[in-house]
């Protein structure tokens, strides 16, 4: 079975500084604000403080240049409060101080202070922290038959959940395959199928790209109908089609067949699986992604990730 493992990192649950908006059958609607079992701050357990010891105000390695007085006191606020991303019973801060077993400490502490930055609050920054680092967060995403550009044995996978008819998602499109050239040989992008109800030329769009790619055409049609997502009519499809000098007949009866419906339908179910409320939705090696589609915070994710997992 073709999955995405996670690893070190985690789902980052939806925050301040989330992708801002997303289509949801048929609507253009910003991400829920959500945590799971109730008031998670309160049960959580804090860091042991030795008696007389100091906060951590310094960790060799960490640039904070670019934060304002304000923003730094911030940060060491948080880092200090929350526990090492290994689950030890250290603070983060005195975890990347003091280079213990922990690996992600200082990565934890680099991304903490972009989502600073940022302007994330308090409670959304302890929230990211866990939920990017979290080995319980761990999902996997079963890939069969989506399809992919990129080496199936590169370091990272990002699956993106996607509707044809959906604003968003064509903007994710030049991000994503940006982001995609400067990794080269080292990501490998999935489009998984996610037709919204509300959108009722999704799943005719879906059904077109797939055909497509039964003749090797995929990503160009895929191209094509983000381009023109408000002409997703049948006979546009067909121009569409010709276009790319795809043999009609065969297209359609590929666009037809119940092999491309149960692939659509496949993929959809898993996204229902991992409880997606809308497009477009990116994971990363198996980590729910909610930032900003924009080349800089992807490309530093997917960097942070390299990094990890040159570290094992």
């Amino acid at each position: 079975m073709n999955r995405v493992r996670l690893g070190v990192a985690a789902v980052f649950l939806l925050g301040s500084v989330g992708m801002g908006a997303s289509c949801r059958n048929g609507r253009t609607n910003p991400p829920p604000v959500q945590a799971e079992g109730g008031d998670a701050a309160a049960a959580r357990p804090t860091p042991t403080i030795a008696a007389g010891s100091s906060l951590v105000t310094e960790v060799e390695g960490l640039d904070l240049h670019a934060l304002s007085s304000a923003e730094r006191e911030s940060f060491w606020a948080v880092a200090n409060d929350e526990l090492s991303t290994c689950g030890d019973p250290h603070s983060l801060a005195v975890c990347a101080r003091d280079r213990l077993a922990c690996r992600t400490c200082l990565p934890a502490l680099r991304f903490l202070a972009r989502r600073v930055q940022d302007g994330m609050r308090r409670e959304d920054l302890s929230e990211a922290l866990r939920a990017r680092y979290a080995a319980s967060a761990a999902q996997q995403i079963r890939l069969e038959g989506a399809p992919s550009h990129g080496s199936v044995t590169a370091a990272v996978t990002v699956v993106e959940f996607s509707d044809y008819e959906c604003p968003h998602c064509a903007h994710a499109v030049p991000v994503l395959r940006t982001v995609a050239r400067e990794f080269e040989g080292r990501v490998r992008m999935v489009h998984m199928n996610f037709p919204l109800s509300g959108h009722i030329h999704a799943m005719p769009a879906a059904r077109a790209a797939l055909a497509a790619g039964r003749q090797n055409k995929f990503w160009e049609m895929n191209d094509l109908l983000f381009q023109n997502r408000e002409h997703l009519e049948p006979a546009d499809l067909d121009r569409y089609a010709t276009q790319l000098g795809l043999d009609l007949n065969r297209f359609h009866t590929d666009a037809a067949s119940p092999e491309i419906e149960a692939a659509i339908a496949a993929t959809r179910r898993e996204g229902e699986r991992l409880q997606i409320q809308g497009t477009p939705t990116i994971y990363i090696n198996g980590r729910r992604y909610e930032l900003p589609v924009q080349r800089e915070p992807l490309r530093e994710w997917i960097q942070d990730e390299l990094d990890l997992i040159n570290q094992r």
